[in-house]
């Protein structure tokens, strides 16, 4: 912005120095000085304005090639389609080696050469698996693009690229149907194995400087870890998904919320952590969970890995409660799960398990809009109120209840939101009337003249008293 005006106030001092020479205002050596020494204009890279104006327009081109391909595709014979795909594919190998060959690793240059292949590589792909009918699943698709894709993300050093890398092995990992029930979930987690190797490379690399991509890297890389989990647990033991997940949550955000020495760290893990303990609070309030849970039959290694993974949650709670950190309320959700696990597989009935679970949720938002008020947080008070939001939106979107129960579920909702936000403005109201009586008592304070001829007249006998004190002084050392 400062730049900005700078050239703004260049161009403005060329127009006016004739204008000024004229009316006599400067002499013509002042002017050569002016213009000798603010003459040249700084070079300026483009705007953000100006950039995103280029990626509109081309944009709006590649989708009319699109269009163009949609119109004519079918029209050609699946040796043309075939061919066409070639052509794509070509081009995406013209445009990265070009950018291997002259462009620096992590400019801006690689980062736009290295999506471009992705996205070409993406669309030979499907392309040919429209052309001739495989019928895959879409995990096979997503598997060889990305380990096409890797080497050259490696090369260029493309943070953008490893994003979409990730966000591919995320998508996979949310993906209805696995590929296969042993090659998902160990692709999955090999693709996230070999993408560790970079983490570790650019985090030594760029820990020091500003590097917004880093910390973009960093959300996406610890939201694949929890797709992973995620995925092992939907195909092998889906009963324990809960579970699990709220674990690996509430550990991720202890962590992010103790974490201070790394702060390409901290935010990513609060965020995926609290996105995690979201999903485990949806998820906990459907009834069906639960009847789910109680239907399945539990080993006794399953046990084991609950009560052991608990320990795991006991130490970053224990740092949390010493730290005198609020988080540590919706740190104990894996215990109340696990109790409510314990309270399915005995009997009973899930809408009882549910209920228990929301008295949880429910008080645990209560505790945090508490604390948050007291010490004046706003993103407490948030951070309550998305609680409250996320648990009665899954009533509304639960089959099991009535719509009469739903309705019921909006209203409580709506007046505890309205009486949060009539409880923070009766309490704003009491502080501002409190400093406008301070403010009316300092004015009146001020312009009362008793009050002034009250200093006035302490402001003589303590001049009074030094006078005296000073004269005593004086025989004292007379004597």
């Amino acid at each position: 912005m400062e730049r900005h005006m700078n050239v703004k106030h260049i161009h403005w001092l060329h127009k006016e120095l004739d204008q000024w020479k004229e009316e006599g205002i400067i002499s013509e050596e002042q002017s050569h000085q002016l213009q000798a020494k603010y003459g040249f204009i700084p070079k300026e890279g483009p705007s953000w304005t100006r950039l995103i104006t280029v990626l509109a327009g081309a944009i709006l081109i590649l989708l009319g090639i699109i269009l163009l391909f949609a119109g004519y595709w079918y029209g050609f014979s699946p040796n043309g389609r075939f061919d066409w795909s070639l052509a794509i594919l070509l081009l995406a190998i013209a445009v990265v080696g070009g950018g291997v060959w002259k462009a620096k690793p992590a400019s801006m240059i690689a980062e736009s050469i290295t999506v471009i292949y992705m996205g070409l590589l993406t669309a030979t792909t499907l392309l040919v698996a429209d052309t001739f009918y495989t019928g895959e699943h879409m995990g096979l698709y997503v598997l060889i693009i990305l380990c096409c894709a890797l080497p050259i993300i490696y090369v260029l050093d493309s943070a953008l690229g490893m994003i979409l890398y990730l966000i591919g092995v995320l998508g996979w990992s949310f993906s209805s149907h696995p590929l296969n029930t042993w090659v998902g979930p160990v692709a999955v987690g090999g693709l996230l194995l070999v993408a560790v190797p970079y983490y570790i490379r650019r985090f030594g690399k760029y820990q020091g400087s500003k590097d917004s991509l880093l910390v973009s890297v960093s959300w996406a890389f610890i939201g694949a870890i929890f797709g992973e989990v995620f995925f092992i647990l939907s195909t092998y033991e889906p009963q324990m998904n809960l579970f699990f997940i709220s674990v690996l949550g509430a550990v991720t955000y202890g962590l992010g919320t103790l974490e201070k020495k790394i702060a390409l760290l901290a935010l990513p893990c609060k965020g995926i952590g609290a996105i995690a303990l979201l999903y485990t609070i949806v998820e906990g309030t459907y009834i069906s969970t639960w009847m789910r849970i109680g239907e399945s039959t539990m080993a006794w290694w399953l046990w084991f890995c609950m009560v052991l993974s608990l320990g795991i949650a006991v130490l970053v709670l224990r740092r949390l409660v010493l730290a005198k950190r609020i988080e540590s309320t919706i740190g104990l959700i894996p215990f109340v799960i696990f109790g409510c696990y314990v309270v399915t597989v005995s009997g009973a009935t899930p809408i009882l398990t549910s209920i228990l679970f929301n008295t949880y949720i429910l008080v645990a938002a209560l505790g945090t809009f508490i604390r948050g008020t007291l010490v004046k947080k706003v993103s407490l008070l948030n951070s309550s109120i998305l609680t409250l939001i996320a648990m009665f939106g899954a009533r509304f979107f639960d089959p099991s209840f009535t719509f009469v129960e739903r309705g019921v579920s909006f209203l409580v909702l709506g007046g505890i939101v309205l009486g949060i936000n009539a409880l923070y403005l009766w309490r704003k109201r009491l502080q501002r009337v409190k400093v406008n009586q301070r403010v009316r008592q300092a004015r009146r304070q001020s312009t009362d003249p008793t009050v002034e001829e009250f200093t006035l007249g302490e402001q003589v006998i303590s001049k009074d008293v030094k006078v005296v004190d000073s004269e005593g002084v004086v025989k004292e050392e007379e004597r």
